[in-house]
């Protein structure tokens, strides 16, 4: 059971325990449990509603004390899961119950009226006039067209269930594409883009195809949301994720990685094109006019710092996103607004 709750691999584990530790420490909070459970969850990206309290905690300077961290778990993991599990469990025991109940009801009525056929079949072995006979025959046919009543009231009822459970499991479904998006801008969140680069190195593996990992993150956004509030951040970043959506291939991956951060998984994508890419990404953004709705005020202009590295054979992902977010960093720190590659930074 675990395993399906916590299905990374020990690198993916190790990079999310550096972060875990970090955060953790930055806070000055305790190392026990509670803190690791709440931090290693939000290194992993994967619970909307967690991160969002979390960085709105983080963005208004509240203090995060012991205590609130052991109300954000009870919150956001613990009770949450408990709960949804529990309701899941009882609509499918309704279901069950109700299947069970059907076939009891129909087996009853079939059993009652396989014995009034029996006793049909005794009397006929007996009858000596045609009017005995006739008799029983219209017995037997009343019994007959009772018992396909019965199947067919049975297949209807089954069928409904059926209906029910097919619902139930879409409805599951669904939840489990929803634990892998980012709600706020519907492109993934990270374990939504940590499941899809699984299936992309496998392929890549199989091809020896190239791929370019593209790492992006909003240049002053705190400032952004300190100045403006963090509604208008919050459009800032679906209309940044609307224009990676239209920007990319349908091979290609797009997740929010946390906070301000984007990264692209652009698979059968040499360094060139990616960077041709990235150009086209920053320059349309930068030249967006933002102004707020209320009062007309700009708010200015928005950019954003690209860095891009490109897979090498039998590399892990955390090493790959490692080195794009090292060329990121570098264009953060020598100006922003830019795109570096990884072989633009100097050693």
């Amino acid at each position: 059971m675990i395993n399906h709750v916590y299905p990374e691999s020990i690198e993916e584990s190790q990079n999310y325990l550096r972060m875990t530790l970090k955060n953790i420490s930055s806070h000055q909070l305790p190392f026990n449990p509670v803190s690791y459970l709440l931090w290693y969850e939000y290194a992993m990206g994967r619970d909307e509603q967690l991160i969002r309290e979390i960085e709105t905690c983080i963005q208004k300077n509240t203090l995060l004390t012991p205590e609130t961290i052991s109300e954000l778990v009870k919150n956001n993991l613990t009770d949450k899961q408990i709960l949804l599990a529990e309701k899941k469990a009882k609509e499918f025991q309704k279901i069950l119950i109700g299947i069970t109940k059907h076939l009891s009801d129909s087996e009853n009525t079939i059993d009652t009226q396989s014995s009034v056929l029996e006793t049909c079949a005794m009397e006929l072995s007996q009858a000596t006039s045609m009017e005995t006979i006739s008799s029983i025959t219209e017995r037997i046919i009343t019994e007959t067209k009772s018992i396909a009543d019965s199947s067919r009231i049975l297949k209807k009822k089954l069928a409904s269930t059926v209906s029910k459970i097919d619902t139930l499991n879409k409805a599951l479904e669904g939840a489990k594409q929803t634990a892998k998006t980012d709600m706020l801008t519907g492109l993934m969140n990270r374990r939504g883009f940590d499941q899809a680069m699984t299936y992309i190195l496998e392929d890549i593996k199989k091809t020896h195809a190239p791929m370019a990992l593209m790492m992006l993150d909003i240049d002053h956004f705190k400032k952004i949301n300190d100045t403006h509030g963090h509604l208008i951040g919050d459009n800032v970043l679906k209309l940044l994720g609307k224009l990676l959506r239209d920007h990319i291939k349908e091979k290609d991956i797009a997740a929010r990685f946390g906070g301000e951060e984007f990264i692209l998984a652009l698979p059968k994508t040499e360094m060139d094109n990616a960077f041709l890419l990235a150009e086209k990404i920053r320059n349309s953004l930068q030249t967006m006019r933002w102004k707020l709705k209320d009062t007309g005020e700009s708010i200015g202009q928005v950019t954003v710092s690209i860095g891009i590295a490109m897979y090498t054979e039998n590399e892990s992902v955390e090493a790959l996103i490692k080195r794009a977010d090292d060329a990121l960093y570098h264009a953060k720190n020598t100006g922003r607004n830019k795109t570096v590659t990884e072989s633009n930074i100097q050693i």
